[in-house]
């Protein structure tokens, strides 16, 4: 679960090698652009090691 109320998580894949990195980098380019029109803050952070 998110830690905060307003906190989302989606996950991508599966998918392997190249393949991967290009799903997470359009995943990240349309998170981007829905966030800007929907003006909602868009964190990438990882989530921190405890």
């Amino acid at each position: 679960g998110e830690v905060m109320l307003g906190q989302w998580e989606f996950q991508v894949g599966p998918s392997v090698g190249i393949e991967a990195a290009d799903h997470i980098w359009c995943a990240r380019y349309l998170l981007e652009r829905i966030t800007e029109q929907a003006g909602v803050v868009l964190s990438l952070d990882p989530k921190p090691i405890e």
